[in-house]
């Protein structure tokens, strides 16, 4: 019996567990309809909570009305709660520059998760099936893909998509709609050679079939399980390098280091660097195997300092022994001028904050306590007092040195990224550098024999 068969998938994938509520979404189709009547006839089995949902995309007018009309009739004969929206996706195509398909697949998944949330429900069962698997699978070996995207569509997505359909096929779904005689819609779009899966399900899938393998739906679907299962012992190996390699991950950017990573083999690489920029960014969006193979580019390239732009605004950047994946950054430049020595002042562009403070002979002092603070003679203090970003041709004279040196070259000496370098704050005594924060005050303002007063200045 088929609702059998989708009881063993889920068991198998361990997808609900016992008292789960569940958004179903229901396009009208055969397939999602077929889902909600087998999660309905399973519902006491695991004492389910069933939701349907169903978006109108409205790309077909008249068409997508007939079927939201048609799905919240299902809804109601089978007493269940609905749950619709409209979405124009067309005008989301063309504000986001991006295809129909995404476009629809990201109002879908938006909406579904807005649903799941509206009722407290802890799984959306989404009706892709067997078929649905090889078209995808051969869609991608098509196009080029690794063994990550020959494995298809995963059966459980981040605990909360499931697919109880995937080992379930096309004309087994349709043979039961036919024997229990239950209503679905056929949308026309489907029938059309638009897309590439149309095409690929309509014409290449039945060329295959019939003059070179008439079981290359199975043979796809097979090839996909067994990957899968290779993918995911791969993964938990790259979990633990990754732990390894992984330097630092904060909210703006996640460092790893290069040395241990160009230690692995090339395979394992594009592994662990597709792993820091789904943990960095929170999905691979726009991420295909070309850029991976990019960031290794610049790994095995000489130079200390490459950079990289991905899609999404993300920048891959070899600083030395380090790559760090960070957004991109829009320049701010930022100038603050002051006649007097002020109490403090807030650098609102790099979210810094500096203080000041006049300090006697008398008082004792530790000079060399904290990066972050300076201490400079109060007699060398030429007013106005400025704190900018750096200029190019900017110089100064790092403690220590007899002559001046242009600041480029004091961070390109200190290893000083390029695309932070504009970040770091300038304290000027009208037109000399006294401090550059945080790293070397000028030798012309430092403190010597016991001055009668001193300035003390505070990053933080």
């Amino acid at each position: 019996m088929l609702i059998s068969k989708v009881r063993r998938t889920i068991k198998k994938y361990r997808m609900l567990e016992q008292g789960d509520s569940v958004v179903v979404g229901v396009s009208g189709g055969p397939d999602s309809v077929f889902l909600l009547h087998a999660l309905k006839e399973l519902r006491e089995d695991f004492n389910l909570t069933l939701i349907v949902a169903h978006l109108d995309h409205c790309i077909r007018g008249v068409e997508s009305k007939m079927e939201c009309r048609f799905v919240e009739d299902l809804a109601n004969r089978l007493n269940l709660p609905f749950e619709a929206k409209s979405v124009d996706v067309p005008a989301l195509k063309k504000s986001e520059g991006i295809s129909t398909q995404q476009a629809a697949r990201d109002a879908r998944y938006e909406f579904f998760m807005d649903t799941l949330k509206n009722f407290n429900a802890q799984k959306v069962a989404l009706g892709h099936n067997a078929d649905d698997q090889a078209e995808t699978v051969l869609m991608r070996l098509i196009r080029g893909a690794g063994t990550k995207g020959l494995c298809g569509i995963p059966p459980i997505r981040d605990g909360i998509f499931i697919r109880p359909l995937i080992e379930t096929r096309r004309f087994e779904i349709e043979g039961f709609l036919r024997e229990n005689s239950i209503e679905s819609v056929i949308d026309s779009s489907n029938r059309e050679d638009v897309y590439s899966r149309n095409k690929v399900r309509n014409s290449l899938i039945p060329i295959l079939i019939k003059e070179y393998n008439p079981g290359i739906v199975q043979t796809l679907i097979h090839t996909s399980q067994v990957l899968r299962k290779e993918d995911e012992f791969l993964d938990k190996l790259v979990l633990d390098i990754f732990s390894k390699i992984c330097v630092s991950e904060e909210k703006g950017s996640l460092t790893m280091d290069i040395l241990h990573l160009k230690d692995l083999e090339e395979s394992m690489q594009v592994r662990v660097l597709r792993k820091a920029v789904e943990s960095f960014s929170g999905d691979l969006k726009r991420i295909s195997f070309k850029h991976l193979e990019s960031i290794i580019g610049i790994l095995s390239n000489g130079g200390a300092n490459k950079s990289l732009n991905l899609p999404g605004g993300i920048i891959v950047e070899k600083r030395y022994n380090e790559l760090i994946i960070r957004r991109e950054i829009k320049e701010t430049l930022f100038y603050y001028s002051f006649s007097e020595i002020p109490h403090c002042v807030r650098l609102k562009e790099i979210g810094k904050e500096v203080d000041f403070k006049v300090i006697p002979q008398e008082e004792h002092l530790n000079l060399n306590v904290d990066p972050n603070v300076a201490f400079m003679d109060y007699g060398q203090i030429k007013f106005p007092i400025v704190i900018r970003n750096f200029r190019e041709g900017d110089r100064f004279q790092p403690m220590g040195m007899e002559g001046t040196k242009k600041l480029k070259d004091f961070f390109i000496d200190n290893k000083i990224p390029k695309s932070i370098r504009r970040e770091i704050p300038l304290l000027l005594f009208d037109n000399l550098i006294a401090w550059v924060m945080g790293l070397r005050i000028d030798n012309r303002v430092m403190v010597r024999e016991c001055p009668a007063e001193i300035l003390q200045v505070r990053i933080f």
